[in-house]
């Protein structure tokens, strides 16, 4: 209860200290809005032209793209449901790594039909970490721009991750900021933006932001243990962002 009660308090200073929206926040705003209806429309077309990527990739040899093209041929997604390709691929993935083709699809998703944008963005993941791969950061974004594309949000976590750090992409923290903040509750957007607003990163400093993302990025990895309080952050994020 007194978490709670901490929350709603700092939420408050927050939605006391917040100024008027400028015109030019205004006019930002609304362009996002636009900017965001027009990639939905757009993810249906770039998940054919991603589909022939992945393909692609594959038959030059590439592991993650093997894995996802495995998967993508089991459940019938982007390609019709063949098990023999299914089986191919994850054999070609096996010759080069068996460990990796047999956990790509990590023990969470395991039972569930994971959505193959999800995979981009899993890929991302791999390479800028080097779990089962060579860490690789324009692998990184090759993959997660794919993903990006569909929205994903890991994906755009990885490519804010790119901006902020110069790792994969020129430094630009602008463009960072815009991409973590459409990253949802992905943890890494979510640690960057707390870094980014104490250290002024492509934002105006500020302390107290700084801190509602850090103590964010704490709910987010225990959600069943801050349940309640995660309710009220994702309740309030707009307003925080937007002072």
């Amino acid at each position: 209860m007194m978490r709670i009660i901490a929350v709603i308090l700092m939420l408050l200073m927050l939605v006391s200290s917040a100024q008027a929206k400028t015109d030019e926040e205004k006019a930002a705003e609304k362009e996002a809005k636009i900017l965001n209806k027009q990639m939905k429309k757009m993810s249906k077309a770039y998940k054919i032209e991603n589909a022939a990527k992945i393909l692609q990739w594959a038959e030059e040899g590439d592991i993650q793209a093997q894995c996802i093209l495995a998967y993508a041929y089991s459940t019938g997604q982007r390609f019709k449901k063949d098990k023999y390709m299914a089986i191919r691929w994850h054999n070609k993935a096996a010759e080069q790594n068996s460990s990796f083709a047999n956990n790509f699809i990590p023990i969470e998703y395991k039972g569930q039909k994971v959505e193959l944008s999800k995979l981009l963005g899993l890929a991302a993941y791999y390479s800028h970490d080097g779990k089962y791969v060579k860490q690789n950061f324009d692998d990184s974004v090759r993959w997660a721009s794919l993903g990006a594309k569909e929205l994903d949000f890991k994906s755009m976590a990885y490519i804010g991750s790119a901006y902020y750090t110069g790792r994969g992409l020129m430094q630009d923290y602008k463009e960072a900021i815009r991409y973590l903040k459409l990253a949802d509750e992905e943890p890494l957007a979510l640690e960057l933006l707390s870094d980014a607003y104490a250290k002024g990163n492509g934002v105006k400093q500020d302390g107290v932001k700084s801190k509602f993302y850090a103590d964010y990025l704490k709910l987010v990895k225990n959600p069943k243990i801050y349940k309640d309080e995660l309710v009220v952050f994702r309740k309030n994020r707009k307003i925080v962002e937007s002072r």
